[in-house]
């Protein structure tokens, strides 16, 4: 495997800058622009998505269950887990821990990370802090 494999590049990922908050690394595995869930995105605007997931559940951990790579792709099935202390999704801190799975696949480019599509179970975290869908 060389440093832009994808599946390293992806473990990197959630390994550096979820697991051991290190949002900086963003900037290594990410082009200044891609694509997420079909529309243009930039780094500076995703770590602030990270930030703010990262304030909801400050003790947030990832754990990798299934990788799939081929090409210049990788999907990976993981699951997060983690305890609401801040807003999240304009829920106040519940103080509940909430478990979730999410799916996605990831194209790269020159070693870095350049359209990603994610599915996360975000209905099953409303549920587990006590909200039902409106």
């Amino acid at each position: 495997m060389t440093v832009h494999d994808p599946k390293t590049i992806a473990r990197r990922y959630f390994e550096e800058v979820w697991n051991q908050r290190k949002l900086d690394v963003v900037d290594d595995i990410f082009a200044p622009t891609f694509i997420l869930n079909g529309t243009t995105a930039n780094r500076e605007a995703f770590k602030q998505g990270i930030a703010a997931r990262l304030a909801a559940f400050p003790d947030i951990h990832v754990t990798l269950d299934d990788e799939v790579a081929e090409h210049d792709k990788v999907s990976i099935r993981r699951t997060w887990q983690g305890t609401h202390q801040g807003t999240y999704r304009g829920i106040a801190a519940t103080g509940k821990r909430v478990k979730w799975t999410q799916i996605s696949i990831v194209r790269f480019a020159e070693g870095r990370a350049v359209e990603a599509w994610a599915v996360a179970d975000e209905l099953g975290i409303l549920q587990q802090l006590g909200e039902s869908p409106r």
